[in-house]
């Protein structure tokens, strides 16, 4: 890991101090993200380092919510450059990996994931927020014993729900149809159409209106891919989400349950869009669940695939 300056690596070193690890490892380092790099500090806990990360308030009853990831401590360095925000340590990928990779869940093995994810936007909304930075990315998988859950991460973004607030950035493959064909009011209802991408991803697979393929793919590499021509991109994505209507019309290889909730998730019309709470009341999980809870467990993801995804260890 190369610092950028003596002052964020004496920083770094600091807060490991400040959790009886005497100094980082190199072994340590996660990776680095848009606003900054990651570090392992024990089985239970990371800490996230950069000069842009926003202080913004969260509600303590988000820290009540066992699938949304929020700062526990902040750390700030000695000059104020540098910022250090503790938090939990998840040991998956995140969601968009099995995208990415083509994984394909079926309604069963995606049905847990799914209810964390909105059980975790259910509290975010309920507390007058969006989280603006909703996609695939920031939905981290992580095992307890042998338990799989999601928890929504990066809460840098997040802003009340207010006739002002307008999207994190309106052309990120899982926008609603208000926010990128008018750059409208972006509330819980936009999120929600994200999260109704997101679920198509998953289930179905491969989405024809939108989601990784018309954006995240495109800056996987570098932001540089998108910013040499950004209007070709940005056409691409609504020229995509003008077939939504036919999509929604012909779901293929899905329940009927399944179809009827992606279809009020994504209208086009955001006014009949369902909320957290509706979703998590939908018949498609009270079958899939069983009308109980459940953990999804290692042996029932049959897929090898799957298994292999949920199994491999952050480093």
């Amino acid at each position: 890991m190369n610092f950028s300056d003596e002052e964020e690596k004496e920083f770094v070193q600091k807060i490991f101090k400040e959790f009886d690890k005497k100094e980082y490892l190199n072994s340590s380092f996660i990776g680095n993200g848009h606003t900054g790099s990651v570090w392992k500090i024990s089985d239970d806990l990371c800490v996230k380092i950069g000069k842009e990360i926003c202080h913004t308030e969260i509600p303590e009853r988000f820290k009540e919510c066992e699938n949304l990831c929020v700062p526990l401590k902040t750390f700030i360095s000695k000059s104020g450059t540098y910022i250090g925000v503790v938090q939990r340590f998840l040991n998956l990928p995140s969601i968009q990996h099995l995208i990415k990779n083509g994984i394909k869940l079926t309604e069963k093995q995606s049905a847990k994931i799914l209810f964390d994810i909105l059980k975790g936007l259910k509290v975010i909304h309920e507390n007058g927020y969006v989280h603006r930075d909703f996609y695939p990315g920031n939905i981290m998988l992580t095992k307890k014993e042998k338990n799989i859950m999601a928890v929504i991460i990066d809460f840098d973004e997040m802003k009340p729900i207010a006739p002002e607030t307008k999207a994190c950035f309106q052309y990120n493959g899982y926008q609603a149809p208000e926010i990128v064909f008018n750059n409208d009011v972006y509330d819980e209802k936009s999120e929600m159409f994200a999260f109704g991408i997101t679920f198509w991803e998953l289930v179905v697979g491969k989405c024809p209106f939108g989601g990784y393929d018309f954006f995240g793919k495109v800056i996987e590499n570098s932001w540089d891919n998108y910013m040499q021509n950004p209007v070709l991109y940005n056409n691409r994505v609504k020229s995509a989400l003008n077939n939504l209507p036919n999509c929604l019309e012909k779901v293929e290889g899905v329940s009927n349950e399944c179809t009827n909730l992606l279809r009020s998730l994504l209208d086009f019309n955001k006014d009949n869009r369902i909320s957290a709470k509706e979703a998590l009341e939908h018949p498609f999980f009270r079958r899939t669940l069983e009308n109980k809870y459940q953990n999804i467990k290692e042996n029932d993801v049959n897929n090898k695939n799957v298994l292999n995804m949920l199994d491999m260890e952050r480093d």
